[in-house]
């Protein structure tokens, strides 16, 4: 803006000049035109204030690193003035490394009209995201006087899900002696246990006639029959700590070790196992702090909460473990497979270990830096095995071990 006052003053000087010299009548009345400008352009600054609005929207709600995150900016303009130039700044924020990235667009408004400006921001890591619609400056005709329009819904936070690295085969033991606190049944798939019931439907061929829903079938008027739940073995524990992380290539870092947890837990779920997902979890109340906190995963659906609730996880200090804590909370509990998956394997969480572990096959996923973009070192029983990963391509996490 200040470039264009320097021409507009060039301008207004030749003018004078010329008027002062030449007794041309077209040199006055350029002259005239030209000092009436900054009027018009500050009118028009007031009337750009009051009449436009700019809401930002997002597309979706997530998508996946290595995508496309795809917004929009919706200008309405209330006024029947155009608006030739307007500059719509926008920021990006990892919530959990603090770091931003803006993005810059211009456009043209006309008058009494709604336009929707299109943007998209590719992503290499998963985690949580903050964009902002930080200004929307509406720039007067000529270029001398701007304005900021009033912005409504500022701020839309996402969530970038981890990338899946195809495991063949997992450590993971059949345990027909789980033992858990309360008796778990399936939310996806009815069985026969007749003290739980799993839902209702309509009778089909075949159905036996103990299972008739009598009340409900003389209500609806047409043949009900009772679903019965389905006990299942939450045999495996999934357990993740996330230590202090590098401020060079923490991203990295965190990105493998997400991809790690959130590939051993969906090979969990297509093999139609249930299990729980357990972390260290921050809560604000009465009280402040931290507690291994868990979630029964059975479901896709399952996995994508409790990665909402994992991306607001803060870095835990060394003295801490999820291990320790879940040990203290759930003491008692038996499981057959232990996955542990953590960026560094402390004494706290080996004490943790011990005495969570009882009978079970304990396998750790350690994700380190030390493998040029990190690596996952697996440890079962004293036995330690690294995997190299690469770029956005990983070895099966189990291709050099005997399970």
């Amino acid at each position: 803006m200040l470039v264009n006052w320097l021409l507009y003053l060039v301008v207004m000087g030749v003018l004078t000049v010329s008027a002062s010299v030449f007794s041309e009548r077209v040199f006055v009345v350029l002259l005239v035109f030209g000092l009436m400008v900054p009027v018009v352009s500050l009118f028009s600054v007031f009337l750009f204030r009051r009449r436009f609005v700019a809401t930002l929207h997002a597309d979706t709600e997530a998508c996946h690193s290595g995508e496309e995150f795809r917004f929009h900016i919706l200008l309405t303009n209330h006024g029947f003035l155009p608006c030739g130039n307007v500059g719509i700044t926008v920021t990006n924020e990892d919530v959990l490394f603090r770091r931003k990235e803006t993005m810059k667009k211009n456009v043209a408004v006309s008058g009494k009209s709604k336009s929707r400006s299109d943007m998209a921001m590719y992503v290499t890591h998963c985690g949580r995201l903050q964009l902002t619609l930080r200004s929307v400056r509406l720039f007067a005709p000529f270029g001398l006087f701007s304005t900021h329009a009033r912005i409504e819904n500022a701020v839309t936070v996402f969530d970038v899900y981890p990338d899946n690295v195809e495991i063949a085969t997992l450590p993971v033991r059949e345990n027909p002696f789980a033992y858990i606190a309360e008796e778990e049944y399936s939310k996806t798939r009815p069985g026969d246990d007749p003290s739980e019931l799993f839902g209702v439907r309509e009778y089909r061929p075949g159905d036996k006639q103990n299972r008739i829903h009598w009340n409900l079938t003389a209500v609806r008027d047409e043949l009900i029959v009772k679903e019965l739940g389905l006990p299942v073995d939450t045999a495996t524990l999934l357990m993740l700590d996330c230590y202090e992380l590098p401020h060079r290539d923490g991203e990295e870092l965190y990105d493998t070790l997400m991809t790690t947890v959130s590939s051993l837990a969906r090979t969990l779920i297509a093999g139609h196992k249930v299990f729980y997902l357990a972390w260290m979890n921050d809560f604000d109340g009465e009280e402040s702090g931290r507690c291994a906190w868990r979630n029964r995963i059975e479901s896709e659906e399952d996995f994508l909460l409790a990665l909402t609730q994992i991306f607001e996880m803060r870095p835990i200090p060394r003295q801490e473990s999820v291990t320790a804590q879940y040990a203290s909370r759930f003491a008692g509990e038996r499981y057959r497979n232990i996955l542990y998956v953590t960026t560094e394997i402390t004494p706290c969480a080996d004490e943790g270990l011990r005495q969570v572990r009882y009978e079970s096959l304990v396998t750790i996923y350690e994700v380190t830096g030390d493998a040029g973009h990190g690596g996952v070192r697996m440890r079962e029983d004293g036995t330690r095995v690294q995997i190299i990963r690469t770029g956005r391509e990983q070895e099966d996490l189990n291709a050099a071990g005997d399970f």
